[in-house]
């Protein structure tokens, strides 16, 4: 569930609660550097964004729907804020003609296209598992259904 962008800044127990996940998970994220609030109230109290819930969102996806553990999520995380940064820069350099310019465009293009090849790559390896994994267990479901009809 996403929050809307017009949201407020949200306690950590409103972020766990809309999410799903428990406020202990929220903090252990943030020790682990995988979500930090967007900010913090004058007494010390987490304050979260609706980017920070998106955040959130795509962490508990990796992790439960493609079984990824957290330091690769850490990983793909790390790499997609890398590819934003990489966004935002060749966008300062979209209109410019110059050598230079063109140069450091192709360079932003080449660190992108690895960093996209690097994402699909680890997918295709998660998926390469999970779809031999669904096979054995059709194949056992078979053997069971075959059993039953003899």
């Amino acid at each position: 569930m996403t929050v809307p962008a017009t949201d407020p800044d949200l306690r950590i127990g409103d972020v766990a609660a809309r999410v799903g996940v428990s406020t202990r998970t929220l903090r252990y994220y943030e020790e682990l550097g995988l979500l930090g609030p967007s900010g913090r109230t004058a007494g010390g109290e987490r304050r979260y964004r609706a980017q920070d819930v998106a955040v959130l969102e795509r962490i508990i996806e990796l992790k439960d729907l493609l079984g990824m553990n957290l330091d690769a999520i850490r990983e793909i995380l790390s790499s997609r804020a890398r590819l934003e940064e990489l966004r935002v820069e060749y966008a300062v350099h979209k209109d410019s003609a110059t050598a230079a310019a063109k140069a450091r465009r192709r360079a932003i293009l080449e660190e992108a296209l690895a960093l996209q090849t690097s994402l699909v790559e680890r997918m295709d390896v998660k998926l390469t598992r999970l779809a031999a994994y669904r096979a054995e267990a059709h194949a056992d479901a078979e053997r069971c259904a075959a059993l039953l009809r003899d």
